[in-house]
This record gives structure tokens, sequence and C-alpha cells, in this order.
């Protein structure tokens, strides 16, 4: 093969390669890019971070990728590491028009032995949250 055939092959390989990763990054779940953002300001590994959280390096990887999406427990456990709330970890706003159905989702996530005090400040500042937002 020519040389210069050869040249441009593997320049149009190498294009070919950026333009993939871009998508691919384009296309990353929000929730991906923020713990990629977030392990990348503290200048973590990949495997730092997992080890830290006490997860494989594999979930760290497929959770940035996007592949996956950490359970709830795992959400957790990466919004107290980082110091962030669940929601600037999710990047979500509460839907005022839907705060019915944000009340239902997070009571299927919430401990079967909470208390009526426990509960009382959940509303509250759910009701505080959806004032601020108006």
């Amino acid at each position: 093969m020519h040389f210069l055939s050869q040249a441009w092959m593997i320049n149009s390989k190498c294009t070919i390669k950026k333009e993939v990763r871009t998508l691919a990054r384009e296309n990353k779940p929000a929730l991906a890019l923020k713990i990629a953002e977030l392990r990348n300001n503290r200048n973590l590994t990949q495997k730092a971070l997992a080890e830290a959280l006490d997860f494989s390096k594999q979930e760290i990887s497929n959770w940035e990728t996007g592949l996956k999406t950490p359970r709830i427990a795992a959400l957790s456990k990466i919004a107290e590491y980082f110091d962030v709330t669940l929601s600037e970890l999710l990047d979500e706003r509460l839907d005022i028009t839907n705060v019915e159905r944000t009340a239902r989702v997070l009571a299927t996530h919430l401990n079967s032995q909470i208390t009526t005090e426990e509960l009382t400040k959940i509303t509250k500042f759910m009701d505080q949250f959806a004032h601020n937002n108006n």
C-alpha cells in the first residue's frame, strides 16, 4: 500500500474515533456526566473512587458511560462522598406539576419504620422546595 494511502487511512480512523467519542459524550445521561465531573474535579481515578465508595471500578465505569444507573443507595453514597445533594447529583429540579408523583416515588424508597415526625419534615421540605421554585 502506498505511504500516503496508509497515512490517510490512519488519519481517517483517528477522526472517526474522535467523532464516536464526541457522539458518546453528547448522548450520555446527565447523571453519568455529573459523576465523571465530580470525580475528575477531585483528580480521582475510577479505581480510587470505587475503593472509596466500596464499589467495583467496573460499576463506576458503567455509571460514567451511562451503561447503567446507580441504585438509590449508591446515589446516596456518591452524593455524601462528594458533599452534594441528590438533587444536585441528579441535576433535577422538582416539577411543581408533578409533586404528587415525586412524593409517591420518594415514599417507595423510604424505610417503612419512618416516624410521623420524619414524614412531616419531608413534607415540609417538599412544600418549601415547591414554593421556592414558583
